[in-house]
């Protein structure tokens, strides 16, 4: 689910860490029919790379505050182009997931590290999600 960003815990150097990566590629997904209404049809949407959505900020928010459950060192490769502003994205509230985002940040303990890769890019809000300020005792960017 969420196929726009990729969550998951890795080792650096033998450290345990948690981490968060922008999938750069387009990506499909099929919202099923809905049962109570027998002519509705199943549908398929395509997602572009480096976008934040409903799904892939709620995806987003909920692996941070995991991570800092588990107490884990926080890795973010950014590369986000910003949130979706589409009409069914803001009916889907994405307003409420991104910010969803900046909380879990600003309650995060452990150390996170911001990536830019050679090539990546932050534009909008996803400037804004990634900024030092949000928690600064906590963050690390290297550009």
């Amino acid at each position: 689910w969420a196929r726009t960003v990729v969550v998951g815990r890795a080792r650096l150097g033998g450290i345990p860490m948690g981490v968060i990566i922008a999938e750069t590629r387009s990506v499909s997904t099929t919202s099923p029919a809905d049962p109570a209404a027998p002519m509705s049809q199943e549908t398929v949407t395509q997602q572009a790379g480096q976008v934040w959505y409903p799904d892939s900020a709620f995806k987003t928010a909920q692996a941070i505050r995991d991570f800092s459950g588990e107490e884990l060192p926080l890795m973010i490769f950014a590369n986000w182009r910003g949130f979706s502003g589409g009409q069914r994205d803001m009916f889907n509230e994405i307003l409420k997931f991104g910010s969803d985002i900046v909380d879990a940040l600003v309650a995060y303990k452990q150390p996170v590290f911001v990536y830019i890769p050679p090539g990546g890019e932050l534009r909008g809000g996803a400037w804004v999600v990634v900024d030092s300020t949000i928690n600064s005792p906590a963050w690390r960017c290297t550009l």
